[in-house]
């Protein structure tokens, strides 16, 4: 005998009726967000470009991966293992629930049959045991929560949602039990088979089954109404907000469109950064709504984890409940942040990497920055000595004692000339005026006149305005840009290479926007590929004493900018390469973003931890590609030996070559 629906039960449509209502509160709870959300600017940040499929501005594929089925929760194991059981659990019983609203309307034949044994019977009993392992093991984590999801602030409310789906769950097996008692053995039903056994004796079970039928019935559909007004609101909010962002790594930041400025009929006074939550977009006031509050954010921000007063959980966490609380005029946000925590981001973007909802963090912080700066003039004092600098000298190393020339003392150095030079050697400012960091410099110098490529740099030495634009002045940036932009244009430059990851960055990421389009290519990937054509050839006596070497990934060519094998290959060519325990996408940060290396580092130093987990691997020399991390490890390597052990992927493949 087939199952019927409504078994035992009179009046069961009244169950289904009700699902109408309960969606009418469901829709209202999340219009309710809706409600504080758009109160932000409807801004589109210039210059965002992405091939991703996309509907509207939903970007198709993160949408799925990402936002339904949570691809990043199951970088941690435990919470992996449980969000997927009680989400694909969950999922399935939703499916057998609406194929028996669907018996129920139309007659389909789902209750007969190997369909009947092997899903609405075999599938669904599993379904509903994942779910419930799943919840069991969430339970278990929230009573007894980990130093990430207790750092700063436990989020409350999960636990009650928790026990509720664990009572529905079970309602719904004792259910199950009781009308196969009272009926058939039925195929599949392995767990509702079991649970008959159990129930078996329970006196006046046809009752017991239309008490907890209706209870189990009340329960979900009160559930459900609950779920916008709970911190399970993420399961909506969370593809919402990973849908809506754009799927290229890092922060995505863009350029500030200053024309309102120029616009003597404006309504409103242009704005420079954010002071209050109405000042933020849209998208931004959605990041703070999805946070899960989870704290994988805390764990590997190296601001945080060195004791420094950013936290990015904190920062998120803030800004939901000045949104929850309608705060959205309220000025003290900045100083509820605080400016230490604002100016301690390294915008290594280590927070979004492992963000399981796609939350942009830095660029939230870098909005409060952008308006301290350039409406306040309120920053560390260090910061601002460099940002003087770059404005009159076009550099930011103040008192440094190398001129712009010295780097190049002693060595025959290309000036680009139009239509003759195909590639502009991009120098930067690190590796002009800082002397550690002129040896890479050099280093390239001569590995691209051994290889005969066609290259030279500009006579005038400059910066291309990063550190302004890390440090919150976009001001400066887009008017250094655009003076370098107008150069390159003057002088036909169609491909640049880059010793810096920062100055990579900028040209790929935030020149386009002003006018600025070139091919450029990182020194660490032009070495490499000089290496595979075979432009270079390396010693081939190194084959029998090559050293071991541990690379340091830099946060703006690695996790930025997703270039990691082309310098591991490079090493390898010269080098028995090591790996650190945190590398490539997972790199831990060397200190020196976000304006960090004109800063007075408190508390215990992030390129000192940085510089002992690369010592930790015993490798011989430690490889970076970034003049910053360079610095930055060589200064961290200090505290433990005076051994030179840090070098650049340039000089250590220049010593290679025969």
């Amino acid at each position: 005998m087939g199952r019927i629906p409504y078994w035992n039960i009179q009046c069961g449509i009244i169950i289904d009726i009700l699902a109408i209502p309960v969606f009418c509160l469901l829709s209202y709870g999340f219009y309710r967000y809706w409600m504080k959300i758009r109160v932000g600017k409807d801004r589109i940040p210039l210059g965002l470009r992405s091939a991703a499929m996309k509907i509207g501005p939903l970007y198709i594929r993160s949408f799925f991966t990402r936002g339904i089925l949570g691809a990043r929760i199951y970088d941690q194991l435990f919470t992996g293992i449980t969000h997927g059981c009680l989400f694909w659990g969950m999922g399935l019983l939703f499916i057998g629930t609406i194929l028996v609203i669907l018996n129920i309307v139309f007659g389909l034949p789902i209750f007969e049959g190997r369909f009947n044994k092997w899903f609405m019977s075999f599938t669904l009993d599993t379904a509903g045991l994942m779910a419930l392992i799943g919840v069991l093991g969430l339970l278990i984590n929230r009573l007894s929560p980990s130093k990430r999801l207790s750092a700063i602030k436990l989020r409350k409310g999960f636990i009650p949602m928790e026990i509720t789906i664990i009572g529905i769950l079970v309602s719904g097996f004792f259910l199950e039990g009781l009308r196969i008692a009272s009926t058939v053995y039925e195929p599949g039903a392995w767990i509702g088979n079991m649970a008959a056994v159990l129930v078996s004796a329970i006196p006046n079970g046809l009752v017991w089954h239309q008490v907890f039928w209706w209870a189990h019935g009340l329960a979900a559909l009160a559930f459900v109404t609950w779920i916008p007004f709970s911190p399970l609101s993420h399961l909506f909010l969370a593809p919402l907000n990973t849908g809506l962002s754009v799927p290229i790594s890092g922060p995505k930041m863009g350029v500030l469109d200053f024309s309102a400025f120029e616009n003597d009929d404006a309504t409103e006074e242009p704005r420079l950064g954010v002071s209050k939550l109405s000042d933020f977009s849209r998208k931004r006031l959605l990041d703070a709504s999805a946070c899960l509050w989870c704290g994988r954010c805390h764990e590997v921000c190296p601001a945080a984890q060195t004791n420094k007063a950013l936290s990015p959980k904190a920062v998120m966490i803030t800004m939901s409940e000045y949104l929850n609380q309608e705060k959205y005029e309220d000025t003290s946000l900045i100083d509820d942040i605080s400016k230490d925590a604002i100016f301690n981001c390294t915008t290594c973007s280590a927070c979004m990497e492992v963000c399981p909802v796609s939350i942009n963090q830095p660029k939230a912080i870098m909005r409060l920055r952008q308006h301290l700066v350039m409406e306040q003039s309120d920053m560390p004092d260090i910061m601002s000595q460099a940002l003087k600098s770059l404005e009159a000298r076009q550099h930011p190393f103040f008192g440094a004692a190398s001129g712009k020339k010295d780097w190049r003392k002693d060595i025959d150095v290309p000036i680009f000339e139009k239509g003759k030079t195909e590639h502009l050697l991009w120098i930067g400012c690190a590796a002009i005026y800082e002397e550690r960091a002129q040896k890479i410099a050099r280093a390239m110098v001569n590995i691209l006149q051994k290889a005969g490529v066609s290259f030279g740099i500009l006579e005038d030495a400059r910066c291309t305005g990063d550190p302004a634009k890390q440090m919150g002045n976009e001001f400066l940036f887009q008017e250094i840009a655009k003076q370098n932009i107008g150069d390159f244009m003057a002088l036909g430059v169609k491909k640049i290479i880059t010793l810096c990851p920062h100055c990579f960055n900028s040209f790929t990421r935030h020149y386009a926007p002003l006018g600025g389009f070139y091919t450029v290519i990182s020194h660490a990937v032009m070495i490499d590929s000089l290496i595979q054509s075979g432009k270079i050839q390396i010693r081939s006596q190194l084959q029998h004493q090559a050293k071991s070497i541990a690379y340091h990934d830099p946060c703006y060519l690695g996790r930025r900018n997703s270039t990691f094998d082309e310098p591991r290959h490079a090493l390898s060519s010269v080098g028995n390469l090591v790996e650190m325990n945190r590398s490539r996408n997972l790199s831990f940060c060397c200190g020196a973003g976000g304006g960090n290396y004109w800063s007075e580092e408190e508390g215990e130093r992030i390129n000192q931890i940085r510089a002992k987990e690369a010592l930790d691997t015993n490798a011989e020399q430690i490889a970076t590609s970034c003049p910053f991390c360079l610095l930055m490890l060589t200064d961290g390597v200090k505290k433990f030996t005076e051994e030179q052990k840090v070098f650049d992927i340039a000089e250590i493949v220049n010593a290679a070559i025969d």
